[in-house]
């Protein structure tokens, strides 16, 4: 014999299909008895529902304000022309559904116009950027803000590489640290930073400790006798040069193009072969080939014709350093003109064995 069928559950037993309301909660049950008193009372002013409603409730003040205010975004309380009015339940849902359709069709609409945006930039705007960059372009900065800040955003955008070469003179100290503060923020994003400073800066102590700062924070530095320009290279796509080589501060060169920075690469490149990693500088500069290594410079550049302000340039010292050099090599070689002793010192080897030998690729 069967079993007698189980009655179906009544509405509000605990299987029902609609689980049982939950209690209001503190903030809830303010608002109700303030809603309650509003609709008891009739209409009151904006500025007196408070005397005129909270005798009623019985709540203190901190209840009181949550209250209201839940009323106020449940759209219960319709405030206009000063007075307040309560308003029933299915009309502050409509007017709740409603803003809520307002709102979601305003997204949809932010959501099209990105949509369109993105589309705009990707497929037409990006890509002609992208042809302009391939083919070769050029920006002329002589702005003094407008070039540090150049500087300071190609620095950070760097992600793969930033590399420079840095003949001299040293810009102030100021500036040096915020560039170790650039370089330090490069490196964390992953960038491998390379520079090449002369060597003379050994001999100058302040600079002798930025060299191992940098070093200290992860950049790689080679020092070599002199470099012809100051040159930015940033991942491979974007260099900066001076306008001008022998008045480096007036103008800046921004170049964007793969074709062109196929050549400062090259360029960049050979200095590094050739140049001496900091340690291994510092070693020989104790011996004082530092000094011999700029004197070398000095003269192969007054053989090359150029005059005392513009070797100091590129050496990154001051001129009278220059002068103080020129006067002891004459001096030392018997000779009485910049050219002569150029062409002595050349044909001079125990001047060479001095000076330490030039890095091979190979080495490197």
């Amino acid at each position: 014999m069967l079993p007698p069928a189980a009655p179906p559950p009544s509405p509000s037993s605990p299987s029902s299909a609609h689980p049982p309301a939950q209690p209001p909660s503190p903030t809830e049950d303010a608002a109700l008895s303030l809603y309650l008193a509003l609709r008891t009372h009739g209409p009151c002013g904006e500025d007196d529902w408070w005397e005129v409603l909270v005798p009623s409730v019985g709540l203190n003040d901190e209840r009181i304000a949550q209250g209201w205010a839940l009323l106020r975004d449940l759209e219960l309380v319709q405030v206009a022309d000063g007075t307040c009015t309560a308003v029933e339940p299915e009309t502050a849902l409509a007017e709740i559904t409603n803003a809520y359709r307002a709102r979601t069709a305003e997204h949809m609409r932010t959501a099209t116009a990105l949509q369109v945006s993105t589309r705009s930039l990707t497929e037409v705007f990006r890509p002609a950027v992208a042809r302009e960059t391939a083919a070769i372009a050029t920006e002329y900065l002589t702005n003094k803000m407008l070039k540090r800040q150049m500087m300071t955003d190609l620095t950070l955008s760097a992600r793969v590489s930033t590399e420079s070469l840095h003949p001299g003179p040293m810009p102030p100290m100021p500036y040096l640290e915020r560039s170790l503060e650039l370089d330090r923020m490069s490196m964390e994003k992953g960038a491998r930073v390379r520079c090449v400073y002369p060597v003379s800066l050994l001999l100058t102590p302040k600079y002798a400790r930025y060299l191992h700062d940098l070093t200290d924070l992860g950049a790689e530095v080679r020092l070599v006798d002199h470099a012809p320009y100051d040159l930015l290279i940033v991942d491979g796509l974007v260099a900066c040069i001076p306008g001008d080589p022998e008045h480096p501060g007036e103008a800046m060169l921004v170049i964007r193009g793969s074709a062109l920075l196929r050549s400062y690469r090259s360029l960049y490149e050979d200095f590094w072969q050739r140049g001496l990693p900091l340690a291994e500088a510092e070693s020989l500069a104790a011996g004082g080939a530092a000094a011999v290594v700029q004197e070398r410079a000095v003269v192969r550049l007054m053989a090359s014709g150029l005059s005392d302000d513009q070797i100091a340039r590129k050496l990154a010292v001051h001129r009278r350093t220059i002068q103080r050099s020129v006067a002891k090599l004459m001096d030392r070689l018997g000779v009485s003109s910049r050219f002569e002793a150029g062409l002595r010192l050349a044909q001079e080897p125990e001047f060479g064995l001095t000076v330490p030998a030039q890095r091979t690729p190979a080495e490197n």
